[in-house]
């Protein structure tokens, strides 16, 4: 009986995979910058709101500016004309029942059937908002301080 040897050092992640809890930083944070440049705050001002906005929504939640730019970087490269945006929507107590009886109708399906759950716990919307995603077009947002060009 042989024994494998376990490699040495923190195990390699899956290339090309992302974690849930870290998509949905990045959603919050793109979500934060967006509304800061519609305000028409500058990019790096946009940046510190984003990082406030993770912060104000998920207290424990770690986030810098860096890993801000980094999402947006990764996420909104500059020759995309396409793009995922994330859009906070505050939902009616109708909405609300709604998705707690979707959830226990998959819950119940996924005990039946034996299937592995697919909704990540704590995702019931207590605080009334959700987050929805949608393919938009990458925003254009041009400097204020650009010297007019020469007629």
């Amino acid at each position: 009986m042989e024994l494998e040897k376990r490699k040495r050092g923190r195990p390699q992640k899956e290339q090309g995979r992302l974690e849930f809890w870290r998509f949905v930083r990045g959603a919050m944070a793109m979500h934060g910058y967006d509304q800061a440049r519609e305000r028409g705050e500058k990019h790096s001002v946009a940046v510190r709101e984003a990082v406030d906005f993770v912060k104000h929504c998920h207290p424990g939640m770690s986030i810098s500016e860096a890993e801000v730019r980094r999402t947006l970087a990764a996420s909104r490269p500059r020759d995309s004309k396409t793009i995922l945006r994330f859009e906070r929507k505050n939902l009616t107590e109708d909405d609300i029942k709604k998705h707690r009886s979707i959830r226990e109708q998959i819950a119940s399906l996924q005990e039946e059937k034996g299937l592995k759950s697919g909704v990540p716990p704590n995702s019931d919307p207590r605080d009334g908002a959700v987050f929805t995603i949608r393919i938009g077009t990458r925003p254009n947002y041009p400097r204020h301080n650009r010297k007019n060009p020469k007629e």
